[in-house]
């Protein structure tokens, strides 16, 4: 799942407040609706926006500006406005990353009104983007510690004969050169050598799982997936959680 632009990440609307609006209100309303921003508008149109960190700025500012400063309630929101950074939902997706080092969110101008981007919201992102490689990596490398388990020092040859009696499986020597078609093939030959004794199912179900995890790897690897949507997440988490507990479990010797 690859983002080209700013447009398709998802952004809620920006929700604004009258540059009128008294400071205190808007503190209580940033609290309420748990915002760490509001736009401010005069007159309908965005002139600017407030943040927890504008506040403060000014509230220390005007402390020292002036000898008897009004009171919060007194002070309108104008007062802390400061002027966001805005993109284009046609900018290239990256040009979020180099303006949320420097700033914790950013309005992007779309044709339905200004939206706003976190740097919450590129965290989240990035750990629903990259949770299902994680996820296939961990199935992977549990996978190899049971093979290695049942094989020891035998793995380099028992892979070059795997291979020899496939008519569709590359050559491989090492564990590292695999792919899932090997282990399903391996699972499916050589079952009975030790991989009985790790799982308690049934071979064709763990051949299944393993076939099933498989050809989602590589629809991510080869980036066939468009939404993640497309993913059967549930079956990856399951083959996680199922797998890397087999694996962490010494069989009897």
């Amino acid at each position: 799942m690859m983002f080209d632009t700013v447009g398709e990440i998802e952004a809620p609307e920006f929700d604004t407040v009258p540059a009128e609006t008294s400071l205190r209100d808007v503190i209580e309303k940033m609290l309420t609706e748990q915002y760490s921003q509001f736009g401010i508008t005069r007159g309908g149109k965005l002139i600017g926006a407030v943040s927890y960190q504008s506040i403060a700025r000014a509230l220390v500012a005007t402390d020292e500006l002036f000898d008897s400063p009004k009171r919060l309630s007194n002070r309108t929101a104008e007062l802390a406005v400061e002027k966001p950074r805005i993109v284009d939902h046609d900018d290239e997706f990256n040009t979020l990353f180099s303006i949320l080092g420097e700033r914790s969110y950013v309005l992007v101008d779309s044709p339905d009104g200004y939206r706003i981007v976190t740097d919450y919201d590129i965290r989240e992102f990035w750990r629903e983007s990259t949770q299902p490689f994680l996820l296939i990596e961990g199935i992977e490398n549990a996978i190899r510690s049971i093979i290695r388990d049942v094989y020891g020092n035998e793995v380099p040859e028992v892979l070059r004969d795997l291979s020899s009696d496939s008519d569709h499986l590359r050559l491989v020597e090492s564990l590292d050169e695999c792919s899932f078609s090997h282990y399903e093939f391996l699972f499916s030959k050589n079952w009975s050598d030790g991989f009985d004794e790790f799982f308690h199912e049934r071979q064709d179900f763990v051949r299944q799982l393993v076939s099933r995890i498989g050809e989602h790897r590589n629809r991510l690897f080869h980036f066939r997936i468009e939404d993640r949507g497309e993913l059967d997440l549930d079956i990856i988490e399951f083959a996680h959680g199922y797998i890397t507990a087999v694996s962490d479990n010494q069989r009897p010797r």
